[in-house]
């Protein structure tokens, strides 16, 4: 589908690495980013990935049944595609445990084995890390195992985008541009008595991004986001999915697309009003766009989470908006399922955490007043060696159409 080559099979071989370093014998993956990551294929079903350490044979992906023969047509990698069910003979666990005893990795060198798991929590019900059912499924099958944690692995893997990752993210960002475009237009020339609704535009913008070649509105969070008046001004609103809400003329409306290519994502929020706006709101308005500026110019190699957080929120509090501004300003993204860590958070957790150079991260502003205006700013962002750049084209100022 497209022209840009991801290693695949490269991503494999960095999984396998990591594995050596904790001692692993084999993993069980279950986190779609992982699943993502090592087929190279939009793989929707709850599945589960068999990794043998490097030289014991092929990665085996166990997906349900009905959907096998696509996945093994659109694969990239070179992965074995067997097919699993809850019913006698198609059970994962029991597949698991024949891959491992034909692998030899069932009883490495007479002792049990070291299986890397993905444990943890994750704020994205897509996430998939693994639950304690799964876990005592593979405690039954491998008696004595022991389940080392791979998920810390997992993440810092995919942290630091290759050129190639980085060229596809682009690619995706060029296609909400694109979908933005649509709406800006389609709103420019509407006729003086159409009003849209939030489910309109969004189909407005989806069917330009299909068009330009985006295969999948891939977040858990209503696809599109559309959201205007008061939907847009909700305290820390980060969850919009359109209704059939009328867009009046006057109010706040922000328009979050998201874009899928060749299995990685592209997330862009803008801000629109239509007609006259408010003097109070205008105000608004003028500060949010300073924060953006503010937030770009603070995401640069070995800057801290906590020191970026600190110094844009001193802009929103210079104008006396520093409660309207929410304490995250970022979030990860990637191939299809990476789409949270790391999250650019203040405080103890998150703040010590550094921008690190090739980190593609969404540069978020989520600045919202209740009964005054909502805005939202959503834009991948490579960090440089210098500094960072936008990847959509889309200005950040808030469109006045």
């Amino acid at each position: 589908m497209s022209e840009i080559k991801i290693n695949w099979e490269g991503h494999v071989q960095k999984y396998q690495q990591a594995m050596e370093e904790l001692n692993l014998d084999f993993c069980v993956l279950t986190r779609v980013k992982s699943i993502t990551y090592l087929t190279g294929c939009f793989v929707p079903w709850k599945s589960y990935i068999f990794l043998p350490k490097e030289g014991h044979g092929l990665p085996i992906l166990y997906t349900v049944l009905l959907d096998v023969e696509r996945i093994k047509a659109e694969k990239q990698s070179n992965i074995e595609i067997q097919g699993w069910g809850p019913m006698k003979g198609f059970f994962w666990e029991k597949k698991m445990q024949s891959a491992a005893k034909k692998a030899g990795v069932y009883e490495p060198k007479g002792r049990t084995p070291r299986i890397g798991v993905e444990q943890g929590l994750d704020i994205c019900v897509t996430g998939q890390l693994i639950s304690l059912t799964e876990a005592r499924l593979l405690e039954k099958m491998f008696p004595g195992c022991e389940l080392v944690d791979f998920n810390e692995k997992t993440e810092r893997i995919q942290l630091i985008k290759e050129p190639e990752e980085i060229a596809m993210l682009r690619k995706a960002s060029e296609i909400t541009d694109i979908g933005h475009e649509a709406v800006k237009k389609a709103l420019s020339e509407r006729p003086p008595q159409k009003k849209f609704t939030e489910n309109e535009i969004a189909g407005i913008g989806t069917l330009a991004m299909r068009k330009a070649g985006s295969n999948y509105e891939w977040t858990f969070t209503g696809n599109q986001e559309i959201a205007s008046g008061y939907r847009a001004s909700w305290t820390f609103n980060g969850c919009t999915p359109a209704t059939n809400k009328i867009v009046e003329e006057g109010e706040s409306l922000l328009v979050d697309l998201h874009s899928e290519y060749g299995c990685y994502l592209g997330d862009l929020s803008h801000n629109y009003l239509l007609g006259t706006c408010p003097p109070a709101l205008k105000k608004f308005n003028e500060v949010y766009e300073q924060v953006c500026h503010a937030l770009f110019e603070n995401m640069y190699p070995g800057n801290t989470f906590e020191n970026c957080y600190q110094e844009v929120r001193k802009v929103a509090e210079k104008e006396g908006f520093g409660n309207d501004l929410f304490f995250g300003l970022g979030h990860s993204l990637g191939c299809i399922g990476n789409e949270s860590w790391p999250m650019v958070l203040p405080g103890k957790d998150w703040g010590s955490m550094i921008f690190e150079e090739n980190m593609v991260e969404v540069a978020a502003v989520v600045f919202n007043r209740p009964g005054l205006g909502g805005l939202r700013l959503e834009a991948p962002t490579l960090i440089t060696k210098n500094g960072s750049e936008m990847l959509p084209k889309t200005p950040v100022e808030v469109d006045y159409v």
